[in-house]
C-alpha cells in the first residue's frame, strides 16, 4: 500500500472509497487518471477484488493502454483477467462471443468510416436525394444521433428515417456493423438476455468509468445493464470539459449523477498539477461564466509562471507570423513541447505556410492517419476477405484493385444474380454467373483463387501472410515506380508488414489483428516530440504542452456561430472548448485574434471573441487598447526578424510562401515545392479546397505575390 503515499488527501479519499457509487469531479490537471489507476490497484491490493472483478472503460485505446500500464507498474505484475479498454472494445468482445443472439453472422465485418461514407452516398443515390437536400456528411451525423438516442438530435424527418432504414438494410446485407451498432447491439444483447446480464454483474463487481462527462445515452444504458441501480461504480469526469455534444455526449449524465444513483458520494479534486497559476486563473475566470456546472476552485501546484498574453494581429498572415516567430524563440530556448490550437481546421493554412517558410517541423492532427491511407485500407480489405469470404464491403473495395476490368456493369450483374439466387454478393461472384463477360468471369475466378491460396497460409505467420498478400495480389507492384508519392505508398505497405510482425509477437491472430485495427482512432496516434502540433481544440483534449498558442479568438470562430447569436447551450459548450484549450498549457499560454481574416474566399473585418472580455485584468494585452474599435497596429520588426529566413530553393518560379490562384480551387499559399525527375509538383493550401498537389505544367497557377523576406 506504499503507493498511497503518492496521493494528496483528496485523491487518497477517492482512491480508498468503499462501497457504492462514487463521482470524482476531477478538474483539468488534477490527476484523474492517477485516481482511476490507483483505485484499481488499491481494490486489488486490499483484497476487495480480484482482477476479473474489475471493468474499467474509457474512450480511447491510448488512454486505456496507459491506464493498464500504470496499474501493472503499481502492482509489479500483469493485470490478468480484468478488462481495461474502451466502451467499443468491450461491446465488440460481447458481440464476438454472442453474434447470433443479435442477428449477426459469426464473423461479421466492421465498416470503417470510408465504407460508411460510401454506403451513405449509395443510399442517397438510390433514394434520389440530392446533396443540396441532405449531404452525405449530414446524413451520417443524423444516423449516428438516431442510433445513440441523443437528446440533441432533432425529430427524424421522413427523409432521414428513409435514409436510416435503407442504410441499415445495406449494412445487414453486407454482414457488417458500424461503430454505433457495436454499442446499440451490446445494449440489446444485455437487455434481452437476463442470464448473461446476471453473469456479468456477478463477475464485474467494480466498474470504473473515465471521462464520464462524455458518455452518451447508449453508453449510460450499457453501464446500467452491467451495474444495476446501486453499483460499485466509480465515475471520474469534469463537466467543464464536456465538449462532445455533437457526438451525442450528454452533460446531464454528470450533473445528475446523484439523482441517477441515489446516495452517491461526490468528491472534488482541487489541486492542479499541470498549469502555472496565471494560466489556471485565466481559465477559471472564463469558465466561471457558465451556469451548468458545479462551482469549484482549482489550486495550482506548479507555482507562478509567465502571464497569459493576448495578441492582436492585423490579419491571418500577420497572426501566423507573430505565432511562428514566438515559436522559434521558444525552440531556441530549448522548449519543444509546443502546440497551436484552433476551433476549425481552416485556420491551419497560414500557420502551415509560415512554419514551412521557416523550416519548423510540425504535425497536423487530423491529417490522414496511417491506417486510413488508401493503400493500407486496400491491403486490410484483402485481409478481411481472408478472414471472412462474405465481407461484402471489403469485396467491393478491392475486387478491382489492382484493376482487373471489373467495373460498375459487372457489379450490377453480380447484384442481380445474388437477388435471383438469394445469396450474398460475394457468393454470387464465386458462382461466376453466365451473365458476365468471359473476361470478367476469368478475372473473378483468378481473384478468388488468389484468396483461397492465401487463406491456406492464414494459420501460420501473420507477417508472412501479409507479405505474401502484398506480393501476390499486385498491391505492392502497382506502386513500384520512381514517383515520390508511389514510393511513400510502398513504404506504408512495408510498415503494414512490420505492424503484422509486431501483432504476431503479441500473439494476435488475423481476426484479432483486424479487430484491433478497426478500433483504432485518431486519438490513438502518437505525436512526434520535436514537432509543433497543429490541432483543433476537440482533438487536443487529453494532451498537454509546455507552450500553447490559441489562435482565431474572434466572434463567429470562437464561439463558432452559424446564426447571429449562439444559443445558451452552444455558447457554454464553446466556452468549455476554450477552457479545455487553455488548460492544455503547462508553462505559457498565448491567445491571438486578427482584425481581419480571409475565410471561404472572402476577407471580413472581425471582432474579438466575447470570451476575451472575461479574462482577468492581469492578462497582458498587446497591440490592443480596447475591444472595439481596434486601432491600427503593426508588429515591431524585432518580433519577426525575417531577414534571417533561409531562402527556399525556387523551382520553376515557385517558392514556399507564395500566394497563388487557381481557376478552380481559388486562392491559396504554396506550402512545398517537390522535384521528381523532369516534373515539379507544387503543394498548395487553398482557402476553399484545402491542400492540393499540382503539376504547374498541367494546372495553371497564377502567382499573386512572392513570400515576404
Amino acid at each position: 500500500m506504499r503507493f498511497l503515499e503518492d496521493l494528496d488527501p483528496e485523491q487518497r479519499e477517492a482512491v480508498t472509497y468503499g462501497e457504492g457509487p462514487l463521482l470524482v469531479v476531477a478538474g483539468a490537471g488534477s490527476g484523474k487518471t492517477r485516481v482511476l489507476t490507483y483505485r484499481i490497484a488499491w481494490l486489488l491490493a486490499s483484497g476487495r477484488a480480484q482482477p476479473h472483478n474489475v471493468l474499467a472503460v474509457t474512450f480511447t485505446n491510448k488512454a486505456a493502454r496507459e491506464m493498464a500500464e500504470r496499474v501493472e507498474k503499481l502492482l509489479h505484475g500483469p493485470l490478468r483477467g480484468g478488462f481495461v479498454g474502451t466502451f467499443h472494445r468491450f461491446a465488440l468482445t460481447l458481440l464476438r462471443q454472442y453474434p447470433e443472439k443479435v442477428g449477426l453472422p459469426p464473423r461479421f465485418a466492421i465498416a470503417d468510416e470510408d465504407e460508411q461514407r460510401r454506403l451513405v452516398e449509395q443510399v442517397l443515390k438510390e433514394l434520389g436525394i440530392p446533396s443540396t437536400q441532405l449531404s452525405p456528411r449530414a446524413a451520417r451525423a443524423a444516423i449516428s444521433r438516431w442510433k445513440n438516442g441523443s437528446s440533441s438530435a432533432v425529430s427524424a424527418s421522413e427523409l432521414v428515417s428513409a435514409v436510416v432504414e435503407r442504410y441499415q438494410e445495406r449494412l445487414q446485407a453486407a454482414g457488417a456493423v458500424d461503430f454505433d451498432d457495436m454499442l446499440v447491439l451490446a445494449v440489446k444483447l444485455l437487455a434481452e438476455d437476463a442470464g448473461l446480464r446476471q453473469i456479468l454483474r456477478q463477475r464485474f463487481t467494480y466498474l470504473l468509468v473515465d471521462e464520464f462527462q462524455d458518455t452518451n445515452p447508449v453508453q449510460m444504458e450499457l453501464l446500467w445493464h452491467l451495474a444495476g441501480p446501486r453499483p460499485n461504480l466509480t465515475a471520474v469526469g469534469d463537466e467543464d470539459q464536456s465538449i462532445y455534444r455533437f457526438r451525442g455526449a450528454e452533460l446531464e449524465h454528470i450533473l445528475r449523477f446523484e439523482h441517477t444513483y441515489p446516495g452517491a458520494k461526490v468528491l472534488t479534486l482541487g489541486n492542479n498539477y499541470r498549469s502555472a497559476e496565471p494560466i489556471l486563473k485565466a481559465a477559471a475566470a472564463v469558465i466561471a461564466h457558465n451556469t451548468r456546472r458545479r462551482p469549484k476552485l482549482l489550486r495550482s501546484c506548479s507555482g507562478d509562471g509567465e502571464p497569459v498574453r493576448v495578441l492582436a494581429a492585423a490579419d491571418e498572415s500577420d497572426e501566423a507570423g507573430l505565432v511562428v516567430a514566438d515559436i522559434r524563440r521558444e525552440r531556441a530556448a530549448g522548449r519543444t513541447s509546443i502546440a497551436v490550437l484552433f476551433r476549425i481546421n481552416a485556420l491551419s493554412r497560414p500557420l502551415e505556410a509560415e512554419l514551412v517558410r521557416w523550416g519548423v517541423p510540425y504535425r497536423v492532427v487530423g491529417g490522414v492517419r496511417f491506417w486510413d491511407r488508401a493503400e493500407v485500407r486496400d491491403a486490410l480489405a484483402y485481409l478481411r476477405l481472408l478472414a471472412n469470404p462474405d465481407d461484402e464491403l471489403a469485396f467491393l473495395r478491392v475486387v478491382n484493385v489492382p484493376a482487373r476490368g471489373l467495373g460498375a456493369v459487372t457489379l450490377e450483374r453480380l447484384r442481380q444474380a445474388a437477388q435471383i439466387w438469394g445469396c450474398s454478393l460475394c457468393e454470387a461472384s464465386r458462382r461466376l454467373p453466365e451473365t458476365l463477360t468471359p473476361r470478367a468471369r476469368e478475372a473473378l475466378a483468378r481473384f478468388w483463387e488468389l484468396l483461397d491460396s492465401l487463406r491456406q497460409q492464414a494459420g501460420g505467420s501473420l507477417r508472412e501472410l501479409v507479405a505474401a498478400l502484398l506480393e501476390q495480389s499486385g498491391l505492392a507492384a502497382q506502386y513500384d515506380t520512381r514517383e515520390e508519392e508511389d514510393r511513400a505508398r510502398l513504404a506504408n505497405l512495408d510498415q503494414l508488414v512490420n505492424a503484422a510482425a509486431e501483432a504476431e509477437q503479441r500473439g494476435l491472430t488475423l481476426p484479432s489483428f483486424l479487430d484491433e485495427v478497426a478500433l483504432l482512432s485518431e486519438a490513438d496516434a502518437e505525436t512526434a516530440p520535436q514537432s509543433v502540433l497543429l490541432s483543433t481544440l476537440h482533438a487536443a483534449k487529453g494532451l498537454e504542452f509546455d507552450v500553447v498558442y490559441l489562435v482565431g479568438l474572434e466572434e463567429g470562430l470562437l464561439p463558432l456561430m452559424r446564426g447571429e447569436e449562439p444559443e445558451l447551450a452552444d455558447e457554454e459548450e464553446e466556452r468549455r472548448l476554450l477552457y479545455v484549450g487553455m488548460t492544455r498549457a503547462r508553462k505559457k499560454l498565448v491567445l491571438t485574434w486578427a482584425r481581419s481574416r480571409r475565410l471561404h474566399g472572402e476577407t471580413r473585418t472581425t471582432r474579438p471573441s466575447r470570451f476575451l472580455a472575461e479574462l482577468p485584468p492581469e492578462v497582458r494585452r498587446e497591440g490592443l487598447t480596447s475591444p472595439s474599435p481596434l486601432p491600427h497596429w503593426e508588429p515591431k520588426p524585432l518580433v519577426r526578424p525575417r531577414q534571417e529566413a533561409p531562402a527556399p530553393e525556387a523551382r520553376n518560379g515557385f517558392r514556399p510562401g507564395m500566394k497563388v490562384e487557381h481557376p478552380t480551387f481559388g486562392r491559396g499559399v504554396v506550402l512545398q515545392v517537390q522535384a521528381s525527375g523532369a516534373q515539379t509538383r507544387v503543394v498548395v493550401f487553398f482557402d476553399r479546397a484545402g491542400k492540393k498537389t499540382l503539376l504547374p505544367s498541367v494546372a495553371p497557377l497564377k502567382v499573386l505575390s512572392a513570400p515576404r523576406g
